[in-house]
């Protein structure tokens, strides 16, 4: 039942779905169509004026012309699809491929241009002149379809250049990842479960640990805990993740312990509940969002393409994914059952790991643009200003890996001032007003600029 589960939601997430869908649909409109037109013809043909009905010679050369029309704007879309998809891949990251492919309005244009072919074609097979119907008014209606396919070619248009402007794909990447983290079955039910979890330590002195090994190789993709968890409870058993998300495992490779007083159970079906396939990138993964941000940047940075104002955008936008996530109670690493008893032992990212994985690389790119760093310490004030005590503490502190960083031989001296500017911001945001400037001055700036006049000036001030 995991898989079938599994199959349906990949099915939905691919590219082919939408369009399959679509094209039953309009087969199946094309035969009420035909049975329509023959029940016209055995009624006299009410209901409609006779402007709309042509004969068999008329309609089969209408709907045989609009059909070679809707497949040549279905051709030019996949050419289109691909030269984003190209766009995609050279400029911004091989990561932002599936956003576009899973978004649902470009697999809808296409869809809609291949039912309105399915339609048409089916149509001309079902239409004979040996039938002795007269006056057919299925044409008419191919002529809707074509109408209909116009316009969505013309918003296609519209939206495909939209879709190449980097800003857009990088906020379509935040939002995208903000509905996942309100979304999250374990954000979720960490927000709910406010008791601490019991933790049954004789269970782990009284039985022997079991070793479950993978039945097959590929990268775990994902691990559904819901269902995990709701087995694992009524087992009556305890499992702890060996494997996380991104690794891949060979066969036979432990992936799981599980300890449990029930010797009926088969502990190798908790294999049904992870998902493996050809790619390393996890699904519905939260870091994975932020990832894609940090790739676009630093290929913004990079000097082939040498585009820090984009870079800087993905610096924001990683700061209000942290800031949401901030706001949350972080996934705790054991899992509890509707009886706040631990079912589930997985490791799971601490705040502080997202910031590092953040702009760690960032960080090391980007050491000698003062935008770059002045637009980090801008995200840290972000992330500091709106969350709570805890959050600014780790913010504030994490602001000395950042400035361990700096390249301060290629700066000048404009630019320490307009760094210790967003250190004062940051400072406020984080509630630090007694921190001293002087320390942090005469630990990270050069001897030039502390023997400079701007900095003797300061220190007067």
């Amino acid at each position: 039942m995991n898989l079938n589960i599994h199959f349906i939601n990949k099915a939905r997430k691919s590219f082919w779905f939408v369009p399959f869908l679509f094209s039953l649909i309009s087969l199946v409109l094309a035969l009420i169509t035909f049975y329509f037109d023959w029940w016209l013809s055995q009624h006299d043909y009410p209901l409609f004026p006779k402007v709309l009905f042509s004969n068999f010679d008329l309609s089969m050369t209408i709907i045989s012309t609009i059909a070679s029309s809707i497949m040549t704007m279905t051709t030019i879309t996949f050419s289109t699809i691909m030269v984003v998809l190209t766009t995609f891949l050279s400029q911004y990251s091989p990561r932002t491929l599936q956003n576009f492919i899973n978004d649902r309005p470009t697999q809808r244009v296409l869809a809609i241009f291949v039912s309105g072919v399915v339609y048409c074609i089916t149509l001309l097979v079902l239409l004979q002149d040996e039938s002795g119907q007269k006056l057919y008014i299925s044409s008419s209606f191919a002529g809707i379809v074509a109408i209909i396919c116009l316009f969505v070619f013309v918003y296609f248009v519209h939206h495909v250049s939209n879709w190449v402007k980097v800003s857009n794909l990088i906020h379509n990447i935040t939002i995208k990842t903000n509905q996942k983290i309100d979304n999250s079955y374990l954000y979720r039910k960490n927000a709910i479960n406010e008791q601490p979890s019991t933790f049954n330590e004789a269970l782990f002195e009284d039985t022997e640990p079991i070793l479950v090994y993978s039945e097959q190789s590929g990268y775990l993709q994902q691990i559904n805990i819901e269902g995990m968890l709701t087995k694992a409870a009524s087992d009556e058993a305890v499992i702890r993740m060996v494997k996380t998300p991104g690794e891949y495992l060979l066969e036979g490779t432990p992936v799981m312990t599980a300890w449990t007083t029930n010797k009926d159970i088969d502990v190798e079906d908790y294999l049904e509940y992870l998902v493996l396939g050809p790619d390393k990138e996890p699904m519905e993964d939260i870091e994975l969002g932020i990832r894609k941000l940090v790739e676009i940047a630093l290929r913004a940075i990079s000097p082939a393409i040498n585009d820090p104002n984009t870079a800087k955008n993905c610096i924001e936008e990683i700061g209000i994914i942290l800031s949401k996530l901030a706001k949350h109670k972080l996934p705790s690493s054991y899992l509890s059952d509707e009886e706040n008893n631990v079912r589930i032992i997985l490791e799971q990212p601490t705040f502080g790991d997202y910031l590092y994985k953040s702009f760690y690389q960032l960080r090391h790119y980007g050491k000698q643009d003062i935008s770059l760093i002045a637009e980090i310490l801008r995200s840290l004030r972000m992330i500091g200003e709106n969350n709570s005590e805890e959050t600014k503490r780790m913010v504030w502190t994490f602001k000395d890996y950042i400035l361990e960083g700096i390249d301060y031989d290629s700066l000048q001296n404009l630019d320490m001032q307009y760094i210790m500017r967003h250190l004062d911001e940051l400072a406020a945001a984080c509630m630090q007003t007694d921190w001293d400037k002087d320390e942090v001055r005469n630990k990270y700036f050069p001897e030039q600029y502390k023997t400079s006049d701007s900095y003797h000036h300061k220190k007067e001030e």
